[in-house]
């Protein structure tokens, strides 16, 4: 496999023995890998002309504008499973965010842990491959891996299996008790005394802070560009003002006791300061425990949800995912001037860990034919249109996603072979549906091994998200634009990813480190690069 520098060489034809340019940097002792959350390769190039701080600096590098996640389970677990192994889903086990476990008879989250009472206990017991902390740790005993996000799942998936502290942001209610700021768990790393005084401390700032003055969840200054995608728009059922700040946003922070309120979770979320808040802690980290200032080289791995969390619940077209944008460019500014003041050779790479679409409401505005589907009536009828046929009670397809179809587990292959055919032959008729796939097609479907990524059919990208464990009996390709979700409440998506179209799939990818030449490339790389990029820089 060549690393992503050496595509970047090859494709500005620069003969150089060594995969990275002749002006490189000195190795770096500090590795800080950035996840962006649904970060669009459409939305990185919509809004590239008006960075000013941290993503101009990081696109000022070496550039790959339009890079893919090439499989098709465009979630976010898989795509954060690819970012720091090296490898498809289909190696490192990560099929969806959740799967049916057809042993257990249930549907398992991605980084829940199995044979523990704790509903609530989370770590990287399902994750199949090692990672770039994993390495580094077998290579250097000494280094130190550290890895924050606003997920659960984007953290562990990019700490791997031996960091010395992962950490992510919950809230709510956990065992009963209500939980506020970034939390851990013993499977998922260290989480001892040491840990839960440095998790309680930021939790503790955090809140006294908030209490003495209510947080501003968005900025009060929307940039020109964002003033004229202040729309009200009508998605599903749902009406959205379109104005920034969120109606939500505003009426909550003047809410007593706002902290205690599950809306008042739900709005910071999917609000800018979700970001700045991942970001502080994670560059506090960096200064506290001093990463990159000694022989071994560090890693801090970074995961910023907010952009999916806007994008899901207001699109990628309207001004609140613009105003995102330019907060994000803000915020990671302020985060590189900290860890340049740690005075360490360090270098960053920042990459998204799936695209999305816009919804698709706003998308016929633009001539785009879009559509939705309710993914309940959806597999609902799919059910009850198969009981009827085949004359039986249960409902045969086991399934939270109608993009991937298990069949209810019964031990007669006879059975199970007319639940399957009767199902594809109802799915193709459906007027929403591009194809259809056995998991027996999609095994064999395996990419050439000098196939362009850009090229790959859908079967091939359904292949490398494909484990014989646990990947589904049907697969189901929604037709282009067509989005999984009927948006009723305030709180629901009306937009997303999940498909494997190149907008689910196409994601920026930036390195830069001090002195990095200035760089674009339109050649098509790919997620699983960077880690074996990375590992050789140290």
């Amino acid at each position: 496999m060549r690393s992503l520098l050496l595509r970047l060489v090859s494709a500005l034809c620069f003969l150089a023995a060594s995969p990275l340019p002749a002006a490189s940097a000195p190795r770096p002792k500090l590795i800080v890998a950035i996840s962006v959350d649904q970060f669009a390769a459409s939305v990185y190039a919509r809004y590239r002309g008006d960075y000013n701080a941290g993503l101009k600096r990081l696109s000022s590098g070496i550039a790959f504008p339009v890079a893919y996640q090439s499989h098709a389970a465009t979630e976010t677990c898989p795509g954060h499973s690819t970012l720091l192994t090296g490898d498809h889903p289909s190696r490192t086990g990560i099929v969806a965010n959740s799967w049916f476990d057809r042993s257990a008879g249930t549907s398992v989250y991605c980084v829940a842990v199995a044979g523990t009472s704790d509903p609530f206990a989370r770590g990287p017991q399902r994750l199949k491959a090692t990672t770039l902390g994993d390495w580094l740790k077998q290579k250097y005993p000494g280094s130190r891996i550290v890895s924050v996000s606003g997920k659960d799942r984007a953290a562990i998936m990019m700490a791997g299996h031996h960091p010395d502290l992962v950490a992510w942001w919950m809230d709510g209610l956990a065992n009963g008790k209500p939980v506020f700021g970034f939390q851990t768990s013993h499977f998922a790393g260290p989480a001892g005394p040491r840990i839960q005084s440095i998790l309680k401390k930021e939790d503790d700032r955090i809140q006294a802070s908030w209490r003495a003055a209510p947080p501003q969840l968005w900025p009060s200054d929307v940039p020109a560009d964002c003033r004229p995608l202040e729309k009200p728009h009508r998605f599903g059922e749902l009406e959205i003002s379109g104005a920034v700040p969120p109606a939500l946003a505003v009426s909550e922070t003047a809410q007593p006791g706002f902290i205690e309120s599950t809306q008042f979770d739900d709005a910071l979320h999917a609000s800018p300061l979700y970001d700045s808040l991942t970001l502080d802690f994670a560059a506090d980290l960096a200064r506290r425990w001093r990463l990159g200032t000694r022989s071994s080289p560090d890693l801090l791995a970074v995961s910023l949800s907010a952009t999916d969390y806007i994008g899901h619940r207001y699109g990628n077209g309207g001004a609140e995912m613009c105003e995102q944008v330019h907060a994000l460019d803000k915020s990671l500014g302020e985060f590189l001037e900290r860890i340049d003041r740690l005075k360490v050779p360090y270098l960053v790479v920042l990459t998204a860990d799936h695209g999305s679409v816009d919804a698709p409401e706003r998308l016929e505005e633009q001539g785009i034919a879009g559509q939705r589907v309710d993914p309940s009536k959806f597999l609902g009828d799919l059910n009850a249109h198969l009981k009827l046929a085949l004359n039986i009670t249960a409902d045969p397809i086991k399934s939270s996603d109608p993009q991937q179809l298990y069949i209810a587990p019964g031990g007669d292959p006879a059975a199970f072979e007319r639940v399957r055919s009767e199902a594809i032959s109802w799915l193709r008729q459906q007027p929403a549906v591009d194809s259809v796939l056995t998991r027996d097609e999609v095994a064999v479907a395996v990419p050439p091994p000098d196939k362009s990524v850009a090229d790959l059919t859908i079967p091939e990208r359904l292949n490398e998200s494909f484990d014989a464990e646990r990947s589904p009996d049907i697969f189901i390709v929604f037709k282009k634009y067509t989005t999984p979700g009927w948006p009723r409440a305030p709180s629901d998506s009306i937009a997303g990813h999940g498909s494997p179209w190149d907008y689910d799939r196409q994601v920026p990818i930036l390195f830069w480190w001090p002195g990095a030449p200035n760089l674009s490339s339109p050649a098509p790389a790919e997620t699983i690069d960077i880690a074996p990029t990375l590992a050789a820089t140290v």
